[in-house]
């Protein structure tokens, strides 16, 4: 017997236009993803004093990091059989872009802030702070975009809140099978992590917070959660089925270490937020003061 679900069957199309070109939903998760990404990074930069114009600047600069990373992190993480199989098949495009990976997204997030900021003379550190509210931000639109394609589902359940997935389960050959919504398990998560960014920026002080403190905040919460909700995923490649870890969730475990080991060297350096802000221990040295001359 069927257990109770809800339902969730809508076309991941939302007009199609001519031949392959449609707008979809997916689409307009990305433009999301993008487009408040710039108002958040502008936000921090300006609390800063820089200019917008560096945030607008960086967009570019995302866009490519993030499509080129996903790209070539799903084929590498995720269809490495093919890989060996065909070489080419890392740069085979004509399957669209279907197939992105968090992950690889994430490694090209951090190639391209460590060249932006080297171009720009922006600190490192200064740089991976002030983007984890974006990457936050990204994490729920991409994944309520998984959702509207009906893909990155969650493992069969018969919690009260599963979700039937019509469309996934025709396209798989499957029964309509009840599923943990894992995807919007994820949605919750990057906006959870926005807030509590916010309040440890709050309490570190704002831009007297030691450098590193977001960057390593957000890797550990996002990550470590990333980890929990791998659980209840199903498999999507990498690894056998068999296995009773998902490779997402492999992936995850770096990255959650490398967070909590940036948290403890923000706390132990207290470097400067940004160039030109006092120091965390020190306040700023007082003016000479102008002697009158006799």
């Amino acid at each position: 017997m069927l257990a109770s679900c809800w339902t969730w069957d809508v076309d991941p199309v939302i007009l199609p236009i001519a031949g392959p070109i449609q707008i979809r939903w997916y689409g307009l998760a990305f433009l999301g993803v993008f487009y408040f990404g710039y108002l958040l990074q502008a936000w921090q930069f300006a609390r800063a004093g820089r200019s917008k114009e560096i945030a607008a600047r960086f967009v570019n600069w995302g866009i490519v990091g993030v499509f080129v990373g996903a790209w070539f992190g799903h084929r590498l993480f995720y269809e490495w059989d093919k890989v060996v199989s065909n070489p080419l098949y890392l740069i085979d495009i004509r399957g669209g872009i279907a197939g992105l990976s968090s992950h690889g997204a994430t490694f090209g997030c951090i190639t391209v802030l460590i060249l932006f900021g080297r171009k720009f003379r922006i600190p490192i550190g200064e740089m991976f702070d002030r983007f984890m509210w974006a990457c936050a931000s990204a994490a729920a639109f991409v994944r309520l975009g998984n959702f509207f394609n009906s893909e990155v589902v969650g493992r069969p359940s018969d919690v009260p809140w599963a979700v039937c997935l019509p469309q996934y389960d025709a396209h798989h050959g499957l029964p309509l099978t009840p599923r943990h919504p894992s995807q919007l398990y994820e949605v919750l998560i990057g906006i959870a992590i926005l807030g509590i960014l916010t309040l440890v920026d709050r309490l570190a002080g704002g831009e007297k917070r030691p450098r590193w403190l977001m960057m390593g905040t957000f890797f550990t919460l996002y990550f470590g959660a990333r980890f929990a909700v791998e659980f209840v995923k199903e498999q999507q490649g990498g690894v056998p089925d068999d296995w009773n870890i998902t490779t997402g969730a492999i992936l995850s475990i770096p990255f959650f270490l490398t967070g909590v080991g940036f948290i403890i060297y923000a706390l132990k350096a207290r470097l400067p937020a940004s160039e030109g802000v006092a120091t965390i221990d020190e306040p700023p040295a007082p003016e000479p003061s102008k002697s009158k001359k006799k």
